[in-house]
């Protein structure tokens, strides 16, 4: 259907749209092809074929790496009994807007519109006719940012089976910013969990790149299933970047896949297959509707810190409360008894109290290996371990307690060993699945249902007892599987649907929270979903995140940034393990001091022994994570990790800006430019990684020669 102009149309789409309180106007124009919205730091573009076309504006001018030819699907489709229906035609007609008001993401304004396709098919009777009214909110506490919403509605006479709903479809291509690139040339975080040590914080596209970034749960092999992680993807360039996300406050069960397609350009979309198996209806009957999850569309400058900080904000809005500061204990440095791996004896611990002592770590953790089996947590009674039961757990947190040292316990809470006394004495507790079979977490245990009530009662009385009864002083939750739960069919848990496990992972893990606050307020509660990404809707219910897992120092570094995005100034975000080269088995990354200090993350270790010049130096950088204080100080978005060079990362500590730079080497006849230092002002430049003042430097040229190996570490002070 062609679009009918009239003078009215005319008119109407002229308007400067003014959200409520009119300061942070919505500007729309009539193009030649479509509709041009103008909010904020958006440019919008929505072509009378429903695709769409985002782009930054910056400094004055757009710039896009989205793409509206004529190959590929619009931004919203459906596919119904294995048919695309994509050849929508915009009804301006339709055209409404509203003033909003919501509740926490605060004034805005709604602009609704509705296209219709019609598409026929020999395996079908009867042409199929779809609308669909697309809803896109501009709200001014965002200004990169809108928020997609589709209700595709069957207007022919025939039942419909959908096979597949698509919203916030893009094609992206390089060379409409740098014609001589190749078309996917693109750096993206993809958040999805996947394997053990899959890259996801920055991941570089091919050729024939293909991710799907399942949400929901994938069997990874028999019964044993994996998921879970961020609903985010961000593409981006040089010039600017695309970021696309759930916009729902819990996880939901769809797909976010990145292909790089035949013609060489990047398809990125939300997808959602739905299961009837899962409660998810997927029959439209005619004059029936079907609606998209909520969706955001950000863009941004430089890589993924802005996309990520707005998404966390997003999700505050609505009552996702992660919070944005740590309490002091949180940041002190601690070791952790995994070196000693499964077979570590209390003897042990104790003798690496006074290595700890020397070096300044106040913190001594126990991991794993300390109890049973998972759901019983009975203590290990093997010798050297706790052969007297609870009783010998009392005495050695008593004992730490008495060295002047802190400890909290590693745990995984919802696992359950299929030969423990709680799967023989409560099976109505697990997760079963359709096939009334137990899937299996990575570690080959059950889950407890994380909404069911007894589940939650039982996991709230053994915080109780290990940090009110057994004195503990924090918690550290650990493993893979804390990624997402399977659905849940047991019937003894009443599920309105068996999706209930999967979204409402979070509340057990609040309950978790909430009672070691209560028994401890200041209780460091530290969350690892091993070598993932962590779940946004579980980040309220933890005060010490970490870089997940690494398997190199870049994934150090830049999921170091990544969980720097979603907090404030002052969030705890650990290295996840100094360990001594000597000592480095391949598992997780060897010592780099620098790249904790130098990114504003908290120093952690789990070294078996120290060498007098290993203690030396461990000492050293223990007392400059304490004096420089970047741990708890405000992380900048100043450097792209894919495409600066070298790597740079930058906290501001009063004052103060602390540079960390990485590559393996960088010439002294490169320069090295210190963003954020304003012009007209003078600048001190010390080495604080090797104690050099190295001169002046001023704002107006912010530009200084030093060549390096692997880091270097700057202090730089404005001169009076």
């Amino acid at each position: 259907m062609s679009v009918r102009k009239n003078p009215i149309q005319l008119v109407a789409v002229l308007l400067l749209v003014f959200s409520a309180g009119q300061s942070a106007p919505v500007e729309m124009s009539r193009t030649r092809d479509g509709m041009l919205f103008s909010h904020g730091s958006v440019q919008l573009l929505v072509t009378d074929r429903l695709k769409m076309v985002p782009g930054l504006v910056d400094d004055g001018s757009v710039v896009s790496l989205a793409v509206d030819g004529p190959a590929g699907n619009p931004a919203f489709y459906i596919s119904v009994g294995g048919l695309v229906v994509s050849d929508f035609r915009v009804d301006w007609s339709s055209f409404a807007r509203t003033p909003v008001n919501d509740s926490g993401l605060g004034a805005g304004t709604r602009c609704i519109f509705t296209a219709s396709a019609e598409s026929a098919d020999r395996r079908l009777y009867r042409p199929v006719r779809i609308e669909a009214e697309v809803s896109l909110t501009f709200y001014e506490k965002f200004p990169q940012t809108v928020i997609t919403r589709a209700v595709f509605r069957n207007r022919g006479e025939q039942r419909l089976e959908i096979s597949e709903i698509v919203s916030n479809h893009f094609r992206l291509d390089r060379r409409k910013l740098e014609p001589g690139a190749l078309a996917w040339d693109f750096a993206s975080y993809q958040g999805a969990s996947t394997r053990w040590g899959s890259d996801y914080s920055l991941i570089r596209l091919t050729a024939d790149y293909e991710r799907r970034n399942f949400m929901g749960f994938t069997e990874i092999s028999n019964r044993i299933f994996s998921g879970g992680g961020t609903p985010l993807v961000d593409i981006w360039a040089p010039e600017t970047g695309l970021a696309i996300a759930s916009a729902e406050t819990a996880q939901e069960w769809i797909s976010l896949p990145v292909r790089t397609a035949a013609d060489g350009l990047v398809d990125i979309s939300i997808s959602q297959v739905p299961e009837p198996g899962l409660g998810q209806d997927n029959i439209l009957e005619p004059g029936e509707s079907v609606s998209t999850i909520r969706g955001a569309v950000i863009v941004h400058k430089l890589d993924f810190f802005d996309p990520l900080r707005t998404y966390a904000n997003l999700l505050r809005a609505q009552g996702v409360e992660i919070p944005m500061d740590s309490p002091p204990p949180t940041f002190e440095p601690y070791w952790k008894s995994w070196g000693l791996r499964f077979d570590f004896t209390l003897e042990q611990i104790y003798k690496s109290l006074e290595d700890l002592r020397r070096v300044g770590i106040s913190w001594a953790n126990l991991d794993d290996g300390w109890f049973t089996w998972y759901g019983d947590w009975d203590v290990n009674p093997a010798p050297g371990k706790f052969p007297g039961g609870e009783d010998d757990m009392r005495a050695f947190v008593d004992s730490v307690h008495g060295a002047g040292f802190k400890t909290s316990l590693w745990w995984y809470p919802q696992g359950v060993s299929p030969e423990s006394d709680l799967t023989r004495e409560h099976p109505d507790w697990l997760v079963v699945d359709r096939n009334s079979r137990r899937p299996l977490s990575g570690r080959g245990l059950y889950y407890l249902c994380p909404v069911y009530r007894p589940c939650i009662d039982f996991i709230v009385g053994q915080v109780e007892r290990i940090m009110g009864d057994w004195d503990y002083d924090g918690l550290y939750l650990d493993t893979r599987d804390l990624g997402g739960t399977p659905p849940c069919f047991n019937p003894a848990h009443e599920h309105g649907s068996p999706l209930e496990s999967f979204r409402g992972q979070p509340e057990f893990y609040k309950a978790i929270y909430e009672a070691a606050l209560k028994s401890k307020p200041e209780a460091p509660v530290e969350m690892c979903i091993c070598a993932m990404p962590h779940d946004p809707f579980k980040m309220p219910y933890y005060n010490v995140a970490n870089s997940s897992d690494p398997i190199n120092l870049l994934q150090v570094r830049r999921r170091i940034k990544v969980e720097k995005a979603y907090r404030g100034t002052s969030f705890a975000v650990g290295d996840c393990y100094q360990v001594p080269m000597d000592e480095w088995t391949g598992f997780s990354v060897p010592e780099s001091f620098e790249s904790a200090v130098g990114t504003g993350a908290q120093v952690t270790t789990f070294f078996t022994d120290l060498t007098p010049g290993q203690e030396k130096s461990w000492k050293r950088w223990v007392g400059i994570y304490r004096d420089k204080g970047l741990a708890w100080s405000e992380y900048l978005n100043l450097y792209d990790l894919a495409f600066d060079k070298p790597e740079g990362h930058v906290v501001r500590s009063g004052d103060k800006l602390y540079y960390g730079f990485f590559h393996p080497h960088w010439s002294a006849g490169r320069p090295l430019e210190l963003r954020g230092l304003q012009p007209g002002r003078t600048y001190r430049v010390y080495e604080y990684g090797k104690d050099e003042d190295l001169g002046t430097v001023a704002g107006d040229n912010p530009v200084i020669r030093r060549g390096f190996r692997d880091n270097l570490l700057l202090e730089v002070t404005q001169v009076e």
